[in-house]
């Protein structure tokens, strides 16, 4: 019985996700051409006679090499930083699991001809596999499907789709929500790029009106319909090799069936007012925002060294035709230290973020977010209403919406296996990770009448499974991919 249990849990914790990177090096054939040097000396001055291109059968050759900062004619040193960085932006395509450079001597002295052999994977990958179970829907099912390489061209096209019936929540009904989108990492061959998707929402939101939040009973909640459609476009720009900025509006329609003068009965008899952060009826998010991306990991599937930041800033405003004023900024930095001979790492992980003004309910910080011990939201929709597990009993009242937020945990991982030649599974990684998380409401923080860790309750958060990079994705058995999909 043990057993079968075990097995169970494994299985329904098998999620998918992909990330737009690749495994460690693969085996290739060998070339008489000389390794790209790594150290930073200067170097004899060389120029670049030609760029051969090998290993590729679908990704035309004309996008690799306009994705290369170099190009034939070009007068360099031996250990120009822009060879070093022509991996990793090749890598950075998403359509390759090894990149190496190489230099042979070309028909002249002091001319060189580089030679760039790629290793390729395939293009079409699940993102998302979505399913479960929890109070508010007897079970949810969906996907998330893209291809990044239509015919070879670098365009990238998406979609998605889940369904969840709904459950014994009092005003609850059935959701779905869906998701179509494509991008251009780079225009025309330019450092431009683009992207756009279209979103709609049909959905059902859980809030609870009594009981104690550590129960999950449907009796203790209630649920208000609402329908989103939206859409969202962005010009990118790549500052350097490893860094990107970009730029983009967002419009979104909301029609929402609010309760009401919602209310909550506390466990000491109060009854309190519940803000559920909506105009009623039909409103609008109209949004200006930027993000700034620099990732210097050679892997970042299953890093095992260097580091990623991505700071985003977004401000709605009735100026651009919205009907909320509201701003939000968010950062994520990680950073990995290897470990003998690399087979093994440390990772920090911290996110956070602030929310400032009137924003919507669905552009808050959920819970979700900053623990991923709890079921996290998928295309919008929330699909559970469990509470988080009160480790530290800080506070057991958690709100499910916050202001500001954040999660810093430190991560151990060792690689189990990589795979070589044309192997389907690229690789695997066992890890084990601990940290804190934190949430909290702005009125909680500015009028209050406990403790600051009340007003901000901190807890813990612990993970711990296996990482498997293969041809269609990544798959994850965790502790809390489990949770997530049980709560």
């Amino acid at each position: 019985m043990r057993v079968t249990l075990v097995v169970v849990l494994a299985l329904l914790a098998t999620g998918v996700r992909h990330r737009a990177a690749f495994a460690q090096p693969a085996t290739t054939e060998q070339t008489s051409s000389e390794p790209i040097p790594d150290d930073a000396g200067f170097g004899p001055v060389i120029t670049i006679e030609a760029i051969e291109v090998f290993g590729n059968t679908t990704t035309q050759t004309e996008l690799i090499r306009r994705t290369l900062p170099i190009a034939p004619g070009d007068v360099i040193q031996a250990s120009d930083k822009r060879l070093r960085d022509a991996r990793f932006r090749i890598l950075a395509l998403g359509f390759f699991r090894d990149v190496t450079l190489g230099m042979r001597k070309g028909t002249a002295r002091g001319q060189v001809i580089v030679d760039v052999r790629v290793v390729e994977r395939g293009t079409v990958v699940l993102n998302r596999l979505w399913f479960g179970t929890s109070n508010v829907s007897p079970y949810w099912v969906g996907a998330d499907l893209g291809q990044r390489n239509l015919l070879g061209l670098g365009v990238a096209v998406g979609a998605g789709f889940i369904y969840a019936p709904h459950g014994d929540v009092d005003g609850g009904r059935d959701q779905w929500a869906g998701e179509v989108r494509a991008s251009d990492p780079s225009l025309f061959g330019t450092r431009w790029g683009a992207n756009a998707a279209f979103t709609l929402v049909h959905g059902s939101e859980p809030y609870r009106v009594t009981g104690d939040p550590q129960d999950v009973e449907a009796r203790d909640l209630r649920a208000f319909s609402y329908r989103r459609f939206g859409a969202r476009a962005a010009l990118t720009y790549d500052l350097t090799a490893l860094s990107r900025l970009s730029g983009g509006l967002r419009a979104e329609s909301i029609v929402a069936s609010l309760p009401v003068a919602p209310t909550q009965e506390l466990l000491d008899g109060r009854t309190t007012a519940i803000d559920l952060h909506l105009e009623p009826g039909e409103s609008r998010v109209v949004t200006a925002g930027f993000t700034f991306d620099r990732d210097t990991r050679p892997d970042p599937i299953l890093p095992h060294q260097g580091g990623h930041v991505t700071i985003s800033a977004e401000l709605g405003s009735s100026l651009l035709g919205g009907s909320y004023e509201f701003a939000t900024l968010f950062g994520r930095y990680e950073h990995y230290w290897p470990l003998f001979r690399g087979r093994h790492t440390i990772g920090l992980k911290m996110a956070g973020g602030v929310v400032i003004g009137d924003a919507p309910r669905f552009e808050r910080i959920h819970i979700a977010d900053v623990n991923r011990m709890l079921t996290p939201r998928a295309l919008g929709l929330v699909l559970s209403a469990a509470a988080p597990l009160d480790i530290l009993g800080t506070r057991p009242d958690k709100p499910t919406y916050g202001d500001i937020g954040g999660s810093a945990n430190l991560e151990y991982a060792f690689e189990l296996f990589r795979g070589t030649g044309k192997n389907r599974v690229y690789g695997g990684d066992l890890f084990f990770g601990a940290g804190l998380w934190g949430l909290s409401e702005r009125a909680d923080l500015r009028a209050r009448d406990t403790s600051l860790g009340d007003a901000l309750p901190i807890d813990v958060y612990i993970d711990a499974g296996v990482r498997i990079d293969t041809d269609v994705g990544v798959f994850e058995v965790t502790i809390a991919n489990a949770l997530g999909r049980l709560r």
